[in-house]
């Protein structure tokens, strides 16, 4: 293969390097494959680079189509948004930061204030005060056994918080890949 071609595909997997190490060996190896098969067609190394498009703008087609077919949340995919909102622009350097991270630190705090709760309760049980974990609405504090009932429902609202700002993290993913890909 061309030097070029080669030095266009590096380019493309430096860009998809937050993605594990086997999706950007398979992201790789289809375009290789395209890139055969249109020198095959009796295209130059330029006329296959134009038609492909950017590596930039290659990779992040590649990055909204990992993030968009599999929408839960993970730490990988918190990655490969990350690795997006570099390459998405202007629009992409405020949604996507404030939406994945909100998002990721509602799901966290979903789970803690429950577990703190329950810690508080399980120490007040065996007499043990615990005043670093408090529930405290206005004057009132809340006593163990009735703070946490509260922090689950705070825990659970929380938590569907986070996975409704991770959807719309995965929409705004899915809308800047589309026009991307109109363009």
């Amino acid at each position: 293969m061309d030097q070029e071609l080669n030095a266009y595909l590096d380019r493309v997997d430096r860009y998809l390097k937050p993605m594990s190490a086997w999706e950007r060996v398979d992201i790789v190896q289809e375009i290789r494959s395209e890139i055969l098969e249109l020198a095959n067609q009796g295209l130059s190394p330029q006329a296959i680079m134009d038609r492909l498009g950017a590596p930039k703008d290659l990779a992040a087609a590649y990055l909204r189509d990992v993030i968009v077919k599999n929408p839960g949340f993970s730490w990988r995919r918190l990655g490969s948004v990350a690795a997006f909102y570099s390459l998405a622009g202007l629009g992409g350097m405020i949604v996507l930061p404030v939406t994945s991270i909100t998002a990721v630190m509602f799901m966290l705090c979903g789970a803690f204030i429950p577990a703190a709760a329950l810690l508080s309760l399980a120490a007040s049980l065996v007499g043990i005060d615990t005043p670093w974990v408090v529930m405290q609405l206005g004057n009132w504090t809340a006593p163990p056994l009735a703070a946490f009932p509260i922090a689950v429902i705070m825990g659970l609202l929380l938590l569907l918080a986070g996975r409704g700002l991770w959807k719309v993290t995965v929409g705004f993913v899915r809308l800047v890949g589309e026009k991307r890909r109109s363009l």
